[in-house]
């Protein structure tokens, strides 16, 4: 199978509509109004994770939409921001019209200096 095939289900490499970028310091100024969700593993959340932020991987679309109104805004996270626009694609086609997520994900939080709880 050619690896452009492998990955067209994955929603890897699009961002929706409905997805808004943020940087570190706008996700601070909204992380306390919008459900924070971490979309990476469980080895990866535990070894850090922003203060407030709630752990669905990715593929746990299903638990989320059962959890969080699709009107209400959401922040995904992941270690890059490869994992969080995938899930905002799988979001999306479940229904949600707002969503936002941290560019450069928990690499470049790390690499700001924010603060992270283990």
């Amino acid at each position: 199978m050619p690896i452009k095939n492998y990955f067209r289900g994955l929603d890897y490499f699009s961002q929706p509509q409905e997805l808004e970028d943020l940087t570190p310091d706008k996700l601070l100024s909204l992380k306390d109004k919008y459900a924070l969700i971490d979309v990476r593993t469980g080895f990866e959340y535990r070894h850090g994770h922003i203060k407030g932020a709630i752990h669905y991987k990715l593929g746990e679309e299903d638990i989320i939409e059962k959890k969080f109104p699709k009107e209400e805004p959401i922040i995904l996270i992941c270690k890059t921001g490869h994992r969080s626009r995938a899930a905002a694609n799988r979001l999306v086609r479940r229904g949600y019209k707002k969503l936002y997520h941290l560019e450069g994900g928990m690499n470049k939080w790390r690499k700001e200096k924010f603060p992270e709880e283990k």
